[in-house]
């Protein structure tokens, strides 16, 4: 598989600061944690600030444990996305081109993968959630035990809204461009689960919904709607790169 684009350090960047972010709270937490222990010998006695103290405890102790949150989603991300790629460039030939983690100038966000293959373009949407998910069609929950065992839906929001927007705005992009607007190129939009760990409860999905260990088979063995040359894939991904925001942004 030829590499156009590698996968940026932006989400690996974003895990670190946040991590860093975390630990800092933490060392500020545990000073002012230690001023507030009489017997200690950084003990400060605010008098009447007292209750200002606890409150300001609390509320590191907060900031910490939501940085570290942070800390833990981008680092996932970046493993998930990680994971993909070095999945889909070891297995798949010469044939295909890969892009990684692509910003269109359109200011919605990144997109994960693009594919470009003699049978088609593929737009991947990764996720590196564990646990169980649950789908129906464009409805994602996240469900997780709470008290008196009772469950807990937490909304994922909708990942296969996200492949098919992104799928939509890779296929604008193509048409925009003067050498491919006639040709019709069809545009797939996948979702992908890398975490090894996820149960996937699927019902009436709206895009194909795959583990990493799947999608080089899927790609494969998806029937051509049109057929592009070496040439054409290698000329559409310059020009894909070329309408790349290199502001990198969120997911």
């Amino acid at each position: 598989m030829k590499i156009l684009k590698k996968p940026s350090r932006y989400l690996k960047q974003k895990a670190l600061r946040k991590l860093s972010a975390a630990l800092l709270l933490m060392a500020i937490f545990a000073v002012v944690l230690v001023s507030a222990v009489p017997t200690s010998p950084l003990y400060v006695n605010v008098g009447e600030y007292e209750g200002i103290r606890a409150i300001s405890l609390l509320a590191l102790l907060i900031s910490a444990w939501l940085s570290f949150r942070s800390y833990s989603g981008y680092r996932r991300g970046y493993q998930g996305e990680k994971s993909v790629a070095k999945t889909l460039s070891s297995t798949l030939s010469d044939d295909y081109f890969l892009i990684n983690d692509v910003n269109l100038r359109d200011g919605y966000g990144n997109i994960d993968h693009i594919v470009l293959g003699p049978n088609g373009i593929f737009v991947i949407e990764t996720k590196n959630y564990a646990g169980k998910i649950i789908c129906n069609g464009d409805n994602w929950l996240n469900p997780r035990s709470g008290k008196l065992n009772r469950l807990t839906h937490y909304d994922l929001g909708s990942p296969s809204k996200q492949a098919k927007r992104n799928a939509s705005r890779v296929k604008k992009a193509i048409e925009s461009l003067a050498a491919f607007k006639s040709k019709n190129i069809w545009v797939h939009g996948i979702l992908v689960f890398a975490n090894k760990n996820v149960h996937l409860q699927i019902s009436n999905p709206t895009v194909p919904v795959l583990r990493s260990k799947q999608l080089p088979n899927f790609i494969r063995t998806t029937e051509a709607k049109n057929t592009l040359s070496t040439h054409e894939l290698d000329l559409l991904g310059k020009e894909l790169l070329k309408q790349a925001n290199t502001t990198k942004k969120p997911h």
